[in-house]
């Protein structure tokens, strides 16, 4: 799925499924120097078993644009701008190493929508 994500394009796995912002949300955070492609067994097993996946590439990696982001609080700030362009309320924050800390920090900032 292409976004565009602080005037970036930005790229989501959705599993896939078509992405559809109704259902419950699950968001999968990559580590370091890693992307999307790390969830592909967890996010197709989500999409298709009824929930709406982003497995998302962080700016500087994978299919997304723009500099990677330089700090934690940078990145829990563009999770929340992702969640908006794709039209997601509340969703659930699963992350791996750098992602893990990305998605306390934005859980941290944003607990109505995490």
């Amino acid at each position: 799925m292409d976004l565009r994500v602080a005037n970036d394009a930005a790229y989501a796995y959705t599993g896939g499924k078509t992405f559809d912002a109704k259902l419950p949300a699950v968001v999968f955070i990559h580590g370091g120097e890693q992307d999307h492609s790390v969830w592909a067994l967890q996010s197709r097993y989500l999409a298709h078993h009824g929930y709406a996946v982003l497995a998302v590439d962080l700016p500087g990696h994978g299919k997304s644009g723009g500099a990677p982001l330089a700090s934690i609080e940078d990145m829990a700030g563009w999770i929340v701008a992702l969640l908006d362009a794709a039209k997601v309320n509340a969703a659930a924050l699963i992350g791996h190493s750098m992602g893990s800390l990305a998605a306390l920090e934005c859980a941290a900032r944003n607990p109505q929508r995490v």
